[in-house]
């Protein structure tokens, strides 16, 4: 296993999630400008209809703003010393996938492998957390058995 494809992870995450963190920040400061340059016309109800579709969108925004900061919490507390055991930070191979253990990301493509970049908390990352080389688990019922821990 290439000793920095974990510094590679890490960083590819915390730029995949400073990126989602801007989108959002830029998106809410369109959103807002809509409400407050949107001039109540004649039609109301057409207006009031406008204004709260709008701040559902402001709503939405502010929930992924506040995910994007936990997810950017969790990244600073990424360790990438090896344990022998699953945890946080962990790139975990399995006779199936590997999975890198920091925030869900999905599948992405590192170099010329293909990683699943999930959370801890996530169906699969509670399945793999502190758990060792060696281990079975079962998931989507498929068999999968740890190969390595880095």
């Amino acid at each position: 296993m290439n000793p920095t494809i974990k510094k590679q992870l890490l960083a590819f995450c915390q730029e995949k999630n400073e990126a989602r963190l801007q989108e959002i920040m830029y998106a809410m400061a369109q959103a807002q400008e809509a409400i407050e340059s949107d001039t109540k016309s004649s039609a109301g109800d057409k207006y009031e209809t406008s204004r709260e579709m709008i701040q559902q969108d402001l709503n939405r925004y502010q929930q992924q703003l506040i995910q994007a900061k936990k997810d950017a919490v969790v990244l600073q507390k990424i360790e990438l010393e090896p344990k022998p055991e699953v945890s946080l930070g962990s790139l975990v191979v399995t006779d199936q996938a590997n999975y890198f253990i920091a925030i869900s990301l999905g599948k992405q493509q590192i170099g010329d492998m293909d990683y699943m970049i999930i959370s801890a908390s996530s169906p699969i990352g509670q399945l793999l957390i502190e758990q060792e080389l060696g281990y079975t688990l079962h998931f989507n019922g498929l068999k999968q058995r740890i190969v390595g821990v880095y």
